[in-house]
């Protein structure tokens, strides 16, 4: 099914089943928006006044002004948690600076970054209008890249105070036979936004595009393979950025495992040598050509800590029958990287 089928289908013809807890956390990976409460934030004074008509949509670059304004002031540092830790986006991403109006909502793109696999663009909202604590976004296309086949990634939404909210996107676009061009091109075009709790909508115009460069990183090939169960998966390579730590993976999954769970996708459990945990139990983006049988794939995480020599890798296959039918779990061998770093 595509990003629109999923954006526009109807949820109240839909069948409900219960889930289990795993592969809620599954598809907690997959899906594009992803909310998460936040502390309220301390007052904050304004230090500028955007004043708009109601039908009318206005956008400006402001990076001067948003470092005028307190909640703009590197939004990112909301979201650095035990799942995620963005110490170095500030640093080493874009600031791209962008706003528009429209009905009574400005939308803010702070910083985006590009590390030659992954984008993650951190943005901020300021409206008149009451959302409650589940501010959602709906959009046709969720940060679409010129050029790309698709993306898959997350998206957190979380509110710091009675009218602003800040958010992160992070997802990796698809390029044909995986080149990930030098710079690419960016666009973002939100229809609405919305409250399920509050059963409010408020639909607008708001337009951003952008460019990005690409981070320039240490590559490690790696080459290695595990197999269990009718699974054979590779670990090619370990890309290291000033942001971020990529993987990138090739699975074949057997005829035979796919009559019986026709989705077989990986989770990672990562840490290094020192006890430092930087995936537990999460997955990534990625394609597959033959309806799964055989799966390309990256998945991103924070930098490596100084001090680390190695880094285990242990995939786990979530074999589905989707919907919450039913699941299994096969536990594939850790792969062991000595780091060149």
């Amino acid at each position: 099914m595509s990003m629109k089928e999923w954006i526009d289908m109807d949820i109240d013809q839909l069948e409900l089943l219960d889930v289990t807890d795993v592969e809620k956390a599954r598809v907690k990976q997959h899906v594009l928006k992803k909310r998460e409460k936040a502390p309220i934030w301390r007052n904050m004074a304004v230090a500028a006044v955007i004043i708009v008509g109601t039908s009318t949509a206005t956008g400006f670059a402001f990076p001067s002004l948003a470092s005028q304004i307190p909640f703009m002031d590197n939004v990112i540092h909301f979201f650095n948690d035990a799942e995620r830790d963005y110490k170095d986006f500030e640093t080493f991403s874009t600031d791209v600076g962008l706003a528009q109006t429209s009905n009574g909502m400005t939308i803010m793109i702070d910083n985006a970054v590009y590390d030659g696999t992954n984008i993650t663009v951190s943005f901020a909202i300021e409206t008149e209008h009451d959302f409650n604590d589940d501010l959602d976004v709906r959009a046709v296309n969720w940060f679409n890249i010129v050029g790309a086949t698709g993306s898959g990634g997350t998206s957190k939404i979380s509110k710091i105070s009675d009218n602003r909210y800040v958010g992160v996107t992070s997802f990796t676009p698809h390029f044909k036979e995986s080149q990930h061009p030098e710079v690419i091109e960016v666009t973002w075009e939100p229809e609405a936004f919305y409250s399920l709790s509050n059963d409010v909508e408020v639909e607008g115009d708001w337009s951003f595009a952008f460019s990005l460069n690409r981070l320039e990183g240490d590559l490690q090939l790696v080459n290695e393979t595990v197999q269990q169960e009718g699974v054979s998966f590779t670990l090619q390579s370990i890309e290291f950025t000033d942001v971020s730590t990529v993987i990138s993976y090739e699975q074949i999954v057997s005829d035979e495992l796919l009559e019986k769970w026709p989705s077989v996708t990986p989770v990672f459990y990562i840490k290094d040598d020192l006890g430092h945990v930087y995936m537990d139990g999460l997955g990534g983006g990625g394609k597959s050509p033959d309806n799964g049988k055989t799966f390309y794939g990256t998945t991103d995480f924070g930098t490596i800590q100084e001090g680390a020599s190695q880094l285990i890798i242990q995939p786990v296959e979530i074999a589905s029958l989707m919907s919450g039918k039913g699941h299994i779990e096969i536990e594939l061998e850790p792969i062991v990287i000595d780091l060149d770093k």
